[in-house]
């Protein structure tokens, strides 16, 4: 990937708060173009830390290496978590000329990465709590369907405008984005061979 500079990271938080705010000039400060998109996975690099702290709870709290190996659950997730990342923009980008986004979709894709890093930071550090019995299971359950409920609605949201579609299109990317990141967990889960306990 291409290093990410000050300025880029400067000019997409800037992009970030302004978005948040559903002022539409965030657009701007996002480098809309290949590289722009390819610097933005740099966010999955710096959620990965927690993610691992989330693999190193799963074996340590729910006792994952009682029923699999521990290096088959950590490296199927881990793959998981790459191809989660790249799954969706490489489907769209395979999409794009097809279905007349292709002037647009570097301009959707790259807010989208980037907007991962601040839900990222809220429901990653949700499931370390839960994993810690710090919260009560009902509680966080409430807050995480929340936090996946404002990440549809801000897909559609920049579906919308990005990519200048219609609602009912903003909605279908949001809904194909959720449905493919399903399906690549789903996978991931019923590959690692771990079965949550039964009550």
């Amino acid at each position: 990937m291409p290093p990410l500079s000050i300025a880029d990271i400067a000019a997409a938080l800037h992009g970030l708060s302004r978005l948040v705010r559903l002022d539409r000039e965030g657009f701007d400060y996002f480098d809309a173009s290949p590289t722009g998109l390819l610097k933005s996975f740099w966010v999955a690099v710096v959620l990965l830390p927690l993610y691992l702290l989330h693999l190193a709870l799963d074996v340590l709290v729910l006792d994952i290496g009682a029923q699999v190996a521990v290096p088959r659950y950590v490296a199927v997730e881990l793959i998981a978590y790459v191809i989660d990342w790249v799954a969706f923009p490489l489907l769209m980008l395979t999409l794009a000329p097809a279905i007349g986004i292709a002037p647009t979709v570097f301009r959707f894709l790259v807010p989208l990465n980037w907007m991962q890093l601040p839900i990222g930071l809220i429901i990653l550090p949700l499931g370390v709590i839960v994993r810690l019995d710090a919260v009560p299971m009902d509680l966080a359950g409430f807050v995480g369907l929340m936090v996946v409920a404002a990440s549809l609605v801000i897909t559609a949201l920049l579906a919308r405008h990005a990519l200048e579609v219609p609602w009912w299109s903003a909605a279908g990317v949001t809904i194909l984005s959720f449905t493919i990141s399903l399906f690549v967990n789903g996978i991931a889960f019923s590959l690692s061979g771990f079965q949550v306990p039964v009550a």
